[in-house]
This record gives structure tokens, C-alpha cells and sequence, in this order.
């Protein structure tokens, strides 16, 4: 008999450290080098040693994030969504 447990190792783990992730935001060629820190559901984005945004996780796929604590345009916030599911996916 198969338990139910054993399926949420195929999850994907939502990240326990830090991490890089290089993005074109503005679609210019100009890629930056954004920090993501993890805290439960919330990502707090650093860029240039300063808050970016803050990011929270309220459902799946690409639009279970909402902004908090940031002013970055919907389509830059759609980007980071999208490269931040990717990581978690491809962990």
C-alpha cells in the first residue's frame, strides 16, 4: 500500500538559504544580480545591497505571488515570479 507521504518528496521544496538569480528586467540587455532570502512563503529581493521587494507566495503557479513592501511594475514583478517558480521547480 502506497502512503501519502511518500508523494510529497516529488514536490518541489521551497529553498531553506539564500540565492542568485541573474534577470533582464527591463528587457534592455542589462542583467541584474537580484539576492532572494527565504522565509517560510516570503521572499525578500535584494538588489544593489537594497530592498527590492518583498514577494509572497498565496497559490501555484506563476501568479501565486503577490508584491508586498515594493513598488516594481507588474511586468517586472511577473518576471521574477516566473524566474522564481522556475528555481523552485528545478530544485
Amino acid at each position: 500500500m502506497i502512503n501519502e507521504d511518500e508523494f510529497d518528496l516529488y514536490e518541489p521544496q521551497m529553498p531553506q538559504e539564500a540565492f542568485h538569480l541573474e534577470l533582464d528586467l527591463f528587457d534592455v540587455g542589462d542583467y541584474y544580480n537580484l539576492l532572494f532570502i527565504p522565509c517560510n512563503d516570503v521572499f525578500i529581493v535584494v538588489s544593489n545591497n537594497e530592498h527590492f521587494t518583498t514577494m509572497v507566495k498565496n497559490g501555484e503557479g506563476a501568479d501565486a505571488w503577490e508584491q508586498r513592501d515594493g513598488q516594481v511594475e507588474d511586468e517586472v514583478f511577473e518576471k521574477l515570479a516566473i524566474a522564481l517558480g522556475e528555481y523552485i521547480d528545478n530544485q
